[in-house]
């Protein structure tokens, strides 16, 4: 090492070309660790955004109440994000309807429907949010809610709804279906 020491001391050459070679080092040491740096700056761009992604997912739910009471069937968003409907289809084995209620037979006495959304497409739906496609629930001191009832267990059994929607950011999610076939139990 003192030979060295030496050698830089009294040839100013060498000295020059020593000094050349350790700037040129901390150069591409300092080029080597930018190149790290953007790298793990894209890294982590690209991962907040995935995170952003599936934090605002919403998720599809179709839930059904079939009580002696009350017949009832709800689009729930179980998701973390709002749902923006794009489409709801009702289908039974040969054609579609865009609502719930079109399917459903003239009720008796012109008993009046509790509670219904006729079209849904278009829609938002907030985190936790519900929208009842149709509800029918028998009122304290009701004559007739039986054969109500029994009408529509059965247009509802024959029947599967389909939802498509999206997230905030536009994208696509997967349809959600739901036989209503739960109704049909009844039936028979």
């Amino acid at each position: 090492m003192e030979a060295l020491i030496d050698l830089l001391k009294t040839d100013p050459n060498a000295a020059n070309t020593f000094g050349a070679l350790a700037s040129a080092a901390v150069a591409f040491f300092a080029l080597l660790l930018s190149i790290i740096s953007v790298g793990i700056s894209v890294w982590a761009i690209h991962s907040e955004r995935k995170h952003n992604t599936l934090s605002v997912r919403p998720l599809a739910e179709i839930t059904v109440a079939d009580y002696e009471d009350c017949l009832r069937v709800k689009l729930r968003n179980h998701g973390i994000g709002p749902m923006l409907i794009t489409a709801v289809s009702v289908c039974d084995n040969k054609s579609c309807k865009p609502s719930l209620v079109e399917w459903m037979p003239q009720l008796p006495r012109d008993h009046p429907w509790t509670n219904f959304a006729s079209n849904t497409a278009g829609r938002a739906l907030p985190p936790g949010g519900e929208i009842i496609l149709l509800e029918l629930v028998e009122h304290e001191g009701e004559s007739g809610f039986a054969s109500c009832r029994k009408l529509i267990r059965e247009a509802l059994a024959t029947l599967t709804v389909h939802v498509e929607y999206t997230d905030i950011y536009n994208t696509l999610m997967p349809e959600h279906s739901k036989p209503l076939s739960w109704f049909g139990r009844h039936t028979a």
